[in-house]
């Protein structure tokens, strides 16, 4: 393996132990497991039902991306999505998303480029979700404090960004034919900043219209509304009933965290992110707003990574 590759795999896991360190220290080890055990359990059930929602929507969305080049089985985009969920738990470096893309360029016979090209399409989704809701939770009633002008600025950044966004589409062509006919300085970092212009703006015009878009919108609807109820399931656990706000932030929290490329599963950025944002929004101690993260996080983790072990080892007996 090459050292590239070794480092920020290191530095991830180095993050990952950090963090978690940091917030049991700050919890105290017995107030955390004092907290913990405050759980309700049978609020949690729903929790994984919600989960079984995010995934199957995955699928039924990742099936609209990929109509315009094949009609694909739900059950075989269902199968790359559990398998793609389980090694995020386990492996840095996001390389799930190449294996996913593998799973289903196999079960479905097609080429690995067309389907990494929906992947990339799907993330660009993700990104215009997360800035929606940001942009609701900044509109609707932002938290006060830092926090709330924290939202406020990412609200606006995300606005300038999809005018941005929407006027490089409706120039791509003359700005990327002006760039590759430069010939001054740093001219060929230039021109590969035109091709790869030209391959996000192609990959964007890809998305699929008629009733593949309709699967992409109600899968994404679906997907994301899961993850918002699944939040508040796990507060209502802990007895904690909270305004919409609060599950919708944590679910950002969230997803910023998986975001993260070098820690697999998000460990101790997710505890991280969920723990920064719990105790301003609810007023939460450390013991509390970590018992919090922590069932949030290994409800997300234990039943992917079960289901995508079990798709993987059925996958590899067939062969």
């Amino acid at each position: 393996m090459k050292a590239r590759t070794i480092v920020p795999a290191v530095l991830g896991l180095a993050l990952a132990a950090g963090l978690v360190t940091w917030a049991l220290r700050r919890a105290g080890g017995e107030r955390f497991v004092e907290s913990l055990a405050q759980a309700e359990w049978v609020y949690l059930l729903p929790v994984v039902l919600c989960e079984i929602a995010v995934h199957i929507a995955k699928a039924w969305k990742w099936t609209g991306l990929l109509a315009p080049v094949k009609k694909v089985r739900l059950g075989s985009a269902l199968s790359a999505v559990l398998v793609g969920g389980a090694a995020t738990q386990v492996i840095p470096l996001r390389l799930d998303e190449l294996l996913r893309a593998k799973v289903l360029s196999d079960a479905e016979d097609l080429s690995s480029a067309s389907v990494l090209a929906t992947v990339a399409v799907d993330r660009i989704i993700e990104i215009l979700v997360l800035g929606s809701l940001i942009g609701v939770i900044a509109l609707a009633g932002p938290p006060p404090g830092a926090l709330g002008t924290a939202w406020r600025v990412l609200a606006v950044v995300f606005g300038v960004g999809v005018v941005g966004l929407l006027v490089f589409l409706r120039l791509e062509a003359p700005i990327t034919d002006r760039l590759r006919a430069w010939d001054g300085a740093l001219s060929g970092l230039v021109t590969k900043g035109a091709d790869m212009a030209t391959d996000i703006a192609r990959t964007l015009r890809a998305i699929p219209s008629g009733a593949a878009l309709g699967r992409v919108v109600t899968g994404t609807a679906v997907e994301w509304g899961a993850v918002i109820i699944g939040y508040g399931f796990v507060l209502a656990a802990f007895g904690i009933t909270a305004p919409l706000r609060v599950p919708l932030t944590l679910s950002l929290g969230g997803a910023a965290a998986y975001g993260v490329p070098n820690v697999p599963g998000a460990i101790g950025t997710f505890e991280a992110a969920l723990v920064s944002l719990l105790e301003p929004l609810l007023g939460l101690p450390p013991a509390d707003a970590l018992a919090i993260a922590v069932t949030a996080h290994l409800l997300l983790t234990i039943p992917v990574t079960l289901a995508g072990a079990a798709v993987a080892l059925h996958l590899w007996v067939r062969r």
